[in-house]
């Protein structure tokens, strides 16, 4: 008995071209995020929205902290004080929603 292969659903794919990014792009779409993210939390007057904004900050700066470490380590200091300004506003926030 032979069995008949199946062709996969989604034949277009091979046809569609590839965008490779480098690391440099990618390093300066983080700090796009970052910055947009930055000036929606300040923005924002709801505690909860900002909670939301942070965390998705802190993700994003991790993200932004490991690229750095992989093309540029020099500028690991920048980062770092970044990352101590969103945690300090990230525990006041979160302070401020365990009291209500």
């Amino acid at each position: 008995m032979t069995q008949n292969h199946a062709e996969p659903i989604n034949r277009g794919v091979k046809n569609r071209p590839q965008t490779n990014r480098g690391v440099k792009e990618l390093i300066e779409t983080e700090w796009k995020i970052i910055e947009k993210l930055q000036k929606l939390a300040t923005k924002t007057p709801y505690d909860k929205a900002k909670g939301f904004y942070y965390q998705t900050l802190a993700s994003h700066v991790r993200t932004l902290s490991i690229l750095l470490k992989l093309h540029a380590p020099e500028q690991s200091i920048d980062l770092a004080q970044l990352l101590s300004q969103i945690t300090t506003e990230a525990k006041t926030l979160a302070k401020r929603l365990k009291k209500r």
